[in-house]
C-alpha cells in the first residue's frame, strides 16, 4: 500500500512538472502596449445602456488589451451626468482608486477606467493623479477607454504616478 502511495505522488510529480514546464514554454515576451483600436474590439454601448452594459464593454475591452496583464483586472465606471449623484459617485470611484492602491492593485494589476460619457471620463481621467503619490502606479498598467482628444494632457497628468498608459477609443 505503501508503494502505491510513492508511485500516485511520484505520477502527480512528474504532471506537475510537465504541466509547468508547457507554461513557460508557451509564455513568450509580451507585447508592451498593444495596439488600441475601437475597430477590432466590442462595438460601444448606447450612452443611455444601464451600468451591468457599460461594465461588461469595459470589462471586455480589459480582456482584448489587457492580455499581457498576469494580475487582476480592477474596472472603474465612470459614471456621467452633473447630478449630485453622478458627482458624488466620481468622487467615490476616485477615493476606490486611491485607497486600493497598494493593498488591492498591486504592481502587474491591471486599471479599467471608462464611461458613457468620453469628456467627463477624459476628466476624471486627468483629475485622478492629483490625489495619487507619485511612483504609486509603477508597474500597473492604467487602459483608459475614452476619446483621444486629451490623451497628451492626460499622459502628463499621469507621469508623477509611472503608470503605464493604454488608450482605446471607443
Amino acid at each position: 500500500m505503501k508503494k502505491l502511495g510513492s508511485i500516485a505522488c511520484s505520477l502527480f510529480l512528474v504532471a506537475l512538472a510537465t504541466g509547468c514546464s508547457q507554461k513557460a514554454a508557451n509564455s513568450g515576451p509580451t507585447s508592451a502596449a498593444p495596439p488600441a483600436s475601437a475597430a477590432s474590439g466590442p462595438a460601444k454601448p448606447a450612452v443611455t445602456a444601464d451600468d451591468n452594459v457599460w461594465g461588461t464593454y469595459l470589462s471586455d475591452q480589459g480582456k482584448l488589451h489587457g492580455k499581457d496583464i498576469q494580475g487582476h483586472p480592477y474596472i472603474y465606471l465612470i459614471p456621467s451626468g452633473d447630478s449630485p449623484a453622478a458627482i458624488a459617485r466620481r468622487t467615490q470611484e476616485s477615493q476606490s482608486i486611491v485607497f486600493s492602491i497598494g493593498p488591492i492593485v498591486i504592481p502587474g494589476s491591471l486599471l479599467v477606467l471608462g464611461g458613457p460619457n468620453a469628456q467627463q471620463t477624459n476628466q476624471f481621467t486627468m483629475d485622478l493623479p492629483k490625489t495619487i503619490k507619485a511612483h504609486a502606479l509603477k508597474n500597473i498598467v492604467v487602459l483608459i477607454v475614452s476619446d483621444t482628444t486629451q490623451k497628451d494632457a492626460i499622459t502628463k497628468a499621469f507621469a508623477p504616478t509611472e503608470a503605464t498608459l493604454r488608450f482605446v477609443t471607443m
